[in-house]
């Protein structure tokens, strides 16, 4: 019998249309043979009803990690994971939430070996101004100078085999907590590319490079080479990748990624409410799909509730 495979990802602070793109989408073409896994911290009860309602398992957020980011936590998130359960899966993919969409199965065929898929942006280190500064205050201008022309290598998208993938978490955290390196504000993006463009992972697989033109995943962000064809987007004139990353960086694409992963008439349940942010989260749902009565019912609503002092609406 097959192996299943297993997403996971980190939501936390985001109300439930900001990630409803990733998780509708994922739930649509990958909960066939996919485990989906959200990792959660400050969400409402508007928004877990929602993630429950397709079928993705939430996992709390242990109080442990409140004082520190979760770029950089997520790591030990997913390896308690895949310590536990990681066995039981043949593919992993563990990436960001509130910018990606999927438009295929992430995995539609069984790994051949052991393996770590890396996703390819279109610039290099040397061009892109917040990789630039990264790779030269965290590891220094002799080796940004090393790897300047390099490809930038997006680490809000990793995917591979599940021990490959466990054994790359491990090796992050040790990267991210080594005293030798600067610690800087975004450290996961280019200690990620430090240690493939040095080789020191995976330990037990190859490397799949996924650029925009080919491969699985599409890093979009700072590209403008797409197009809408039908219910897919075409990446470099020629890939429908199953997943694409930062869409969101392009407003042109909101209205195609609603139209395919949003529901577009919100409703809301005619009861007391008891639970003040989900009043936040359908209004704001409602004004981002141009709902314009939710949204306003919502408000009122809303502003009656009893909820914390110095609780707003618009953040």
């Amino acid at each position: 019998m097959s192996k299943k495979n297993l997403i996971m990802g980190v939501a936390k602070h985001y109300w439930w249309y900001k990630i409803e793109p990733f998780y509708v989408s994922c739930a649509k073409h990958n909960g066939n043979n996919c485990d989906i896994v959200s990792f959660c911290k400050d969400l409402s009860k508007f928004t877990m009803d929602k993630l429950r309602e397709y079928h993705i398992h939430t996992i709390e957020i242990p109080d442990r990690f409140e004082k520190e980011g979760p770029i950089d936590y997520r790591y030990a998130l997913y390896i308690e994971m895949l310590k536990k359960k990681g066995r039981e899966y043949d593919q992993v993919l563990f990436c960001d939430t509130r910018d990606v969409f999927f438009q295929s199965a992430m995995f539609p065929e069984a790994s051949s070996e052991p393996y770590l898929g890396t996703a390819v942006e279109p610039g290099h280190i040397s061009d892109d101004d917040w990789n630039r500064r990264w790779m030269q205050e965290r590891f220094g201008m002799e080796t940004y100078e090393k790897f300047k022309d390099k490809n930038v290598l997006c680490a809000g998208t990793i995917w591979g085999t599940s021990e490959v993938i466990h054994s790359f978490c491990n090796a992050m955290i040790d990267n991210l907590s080594d005293p030798k390196y600067n610690f800087i504000d975004i450290n996961d993006q280019t200690s990620y590319q430090f240690m493939i463009y040095n080789g020191m992972v995976p330990d037990k697989g190859t490397v799949h490079f996924s650029p925009n033109d080919s491969g699985p995943t599409a890093t979009i962000g700072d590209s403008d080479d797409y197009r809408i064809e039908g219910d897919k987007l075409i990446c470099c004139g020629k890939n429908a990748p199953a997943l694409v990353h930062q869409w969101d960086r392009h407003k042109d694409l909101f209205p195609f990624v609603r139209k395919q992963y949003c529901e577009h008439s919100p409703k809301i349940a005619w009861k007391r409410y008891t639970d003040y942010l989900s009043l936040k989260d359908i209004a704001l749902s409602s004004y981002h799909d141009k709902n314009y009565l939710n949204m306003i019912i919502a408000c009122i609503k809303y502003f009656f509730a009893k909820k914390p002092a110095g609780e707003k609406l618009w953040k």
